[in-house]
C-alpha cells in the first residue's frame, strides 16, 4: 500500500491544490455576487451553470485527452480554469459570469476524469479501496482549506480571485512534471435512464435530491451565511462545518448500511437533512454558533445520500454495470445540481434567504417518503449478498473506475443494452468486440 501512495503522492498533492482552489472559488463567487448587486436569481443562474459545464465536460473530457493526451490536455483546462477565476475580477457582469462559471465546470470535469483516470492506472485490485478511500479525504481536505483564504481579503475585489486562480495554477505542476506514464483514455459515459430507474428508482432519486439541494447549498448557502451577520470568513466557516459534519458521518453511516436495509439509512439520513433545513429556515439572525451546529448535522444528513443511494443501486447491479451505475448517477445528480441553484434562487427573490433550506427540507422530505414507499414494494437485498459500502466521490465517470467492485466480472462478460428494448443481455468478450 506504501509503493502505491508514493506513486500518486504527486498527483494527491495536485488535487488537494486544486479542491482548495475550486472550493474557494465555489464559495467566492456567490459571496462577490451579492457583494456586487447582483440579484439572487442571477446569482441562482451561475451556481446552475457550472454544473451544466459539468454536464459538458463529462462527456467532452475522452474526446480531448484522446485528441491531445493527458498532460497537454490537463495544462489546456487548468490554464482555462486559471484565466476563467481572474476574469471574475476584471469584468463583472452576471452574464458573463455565467459564461465563466460554464467555462469552469467543463475544465474541472475534465481535469478530474485525468487525475481518476491516473489514479486508476496506478492501483490494482489490491489497494483500489484504499486509493480510493485517501481520494475521498483529499477532497473533503481540499475543498475546507479552500474556505479558510475567506477571511484574508473581501470578496468583492481582485484579491481572492487571483488566489483562487493562483492555486488552480500551482496545481498542474505536479502533473506537468510527473515521468509516469500516461493511462488509457477513459471511454465517453452513458446515460441509460430507463435501465436505472428501473433497477434502483430510491438510488436514482438519491443521486437527483443531492444534486438538487446540495447545489442549491454550495450557490446560495453562502449568500445565506453572509446575510445571517457571518460575514465572508463565517461564510466560509459555515460551508466547512458541513463539510466535517459529512467526513464524520459518511463511513458510519456506510458501515451501518452494510448490517441494516440501506434505505433506512438513508431515511434516518433525510430525517436529519430536512430537520437541519428548518432550523436554519428559521434561525434568528446572528445566532452563529446554532447556525454552524445546524450546517454540521445538515453536512451529515444531506451529503452521505449520495454514497448510500450507489451502494444501495449497487446492490441489485451486476458487478460489470457498475461503470454504468455510477456514471448514470454521476449524470442524474448533476442535472439536479443545474436545477437547484436556480429553484433556491428564485424562491429566495421572492421571500426571504431562509427559503432556500425550506426548499431543501421539503426535498430531504420527498425522498424520505418515497424510500419508505419503496421498503413496502421490494424486499431488502440480503447482506450476505450485499458488496461492502465503498463512498463515490461526485467528480467524473472516472471514478467508478475506481470502485473495486467493477473489476469482478472484468473481461469475463459484457452486458449490452438493446436500443430499442431497453434490456440487457450478456455478451462474450469476443462477440461484444465484433
Amino acid at each position: 500500500m506504501r509503493s502505491a501512495l508514493a506513486a500518486i503522492a504527486a498527483l494527491l498533492l495536485s488535487v488537494f491544490i486544486l479542491l482548495a482552489g475550486s472550493g474557494l472559488q465555489a464559495t467566492l463567487v456567490p459571496l462577490a455576487g451579492n457583494d456586487y448587486g447582483f440579484s439572487d436569481l442571477s446569482i441562482g443562474l451561475i451556481g446552475s451553470s457550472y454544473f451544466v459545464g459539468m454536464m459538458i465536460g463529462c462527456f467532452a473530457a475522452p474526446w480531448l485527452i484522446r485528441r491531445t493526451g493527458h498532460i497537454r490536455a490537463f495544462g489546456a483546462c487548468t490554464a482555462l480554469a486559471t484565466g476563467a477565476a481572474i476574469m471574475h475580477a476584471l469584468i463583472v457582469d452576471p452574464v458573463f459570469w455565467n459564461v465563466l462559471r460554464c467555462l469552469s465546470g467543463i475544465c474541472f470535469a475534465v481535469l478530474y476524469a485525468i487525475i481518476e483516470s491516473w489514479l486508476n492506472d496506478k492501483s490494482d485490485n489490491t489497494n483500489r479501496g484504499s486509493v480510493l478511500a485517501f481520494y475521498n479525504v483529499i477532497n473533503f481536505g481540499g475543498m475546507a482549506a479552500g474556505q479558510q483564504f475567506l477571511r484574508m481579503f473581501p470578496p468583492a475585489g481582485f484579491q481572492l480571485f487571483s488566489m483562487s486562480a493562483l492555486l488552480i495554477s500551482l496545481a498542474a505542476i505536479p502533473v506537468a512534471i510527473t515521468r509516469s506514464q500516461s493511462p488509457p483514455v477513459p471511454d465517453s459515459p452513458q446515460l441509460r435512464l430507463r435501465w436505472l430507474v428501473k433497477l434502483s428508482p430510491v438510488g436514482v432519486a438519491g443521486a437527483f435530491t443531492v444534486g438538487l439541494a446540495n447545489g442549491a447549498f454550495w450557490t446560495i448557502g453562502p449568500v445565506y451565511a453572509n446575510l445571517q451577520g457571518l460575514g465572508a470568513g463565517g461564510a466560509g466557516d459555515f460551508i466547512t462545518a458541513s463539510i466535517l459534519g459529512a467526513v464524520l458521518v459518511l463511513w458510519p453511516a456506510g458501515r451501518l448500511s452494510d448490517r441494516l436495509d440501506r434505505r433506512l439509512v438513508i431515511v434516518g439520513c433525510c430525517v436529519v437533512a430536512a430537520a437541519a433545513g428548518i432550523g436554519l429556515a428559521l434561525a434568528p439572525t446572528g445566532s452563529a454558533l446554532l447556525i454552524y451546529g445546524l450546517s454540521f448535522l445538515f453536512g451529515a444528513g444531506a451529503m452521505p445520500i449520495y454514497s448510500l443511494s450507489s451502494a444501495h443501486t449497487a446492490d441489485h447491479a451486476q458487478a460489470s454495470d457498475m461503470v454504468q451505475v455510477s456514471t448514470g448517477l454521476l449524470l442524474i445528480y448533476t442535472i439536479g445540481a443545474v436545477v437547484g441553484p436556480t429553484l433556491a434562487a428564485s424562491l429566495v427573490e421572492v421571500t426571504v434567504p431562509g427559503a432556500l433550506f425550506a426548499l431543501t427540507a421539503i426535498t430531504h422530505v420527498a425522498m424520505a417518503v418515497l424510500t419508505i414507499y419503496r421498503l413496502s414494494q421490494r424486499a431488502a437485498v440480503p447482506v450476505e449478498e450485499r458488496e461492502p459500502f465503498v463512498p463515490m466521490p461526485r467528480t467524473s465517470p472516472g471514478v467508478s473506475e475506481l470502485n473495486p467492485l467493477v473489476e469482478h466480472l472484468e473481461g469475463e462478460v459484457e452486458y449490452v443494452e438493446d436500443a430499442g428494448s431497453g434490456d440487457v443481455t450478456e455478451t462474450p468478450p469476443d462477440e461484444a468486440a465484433t
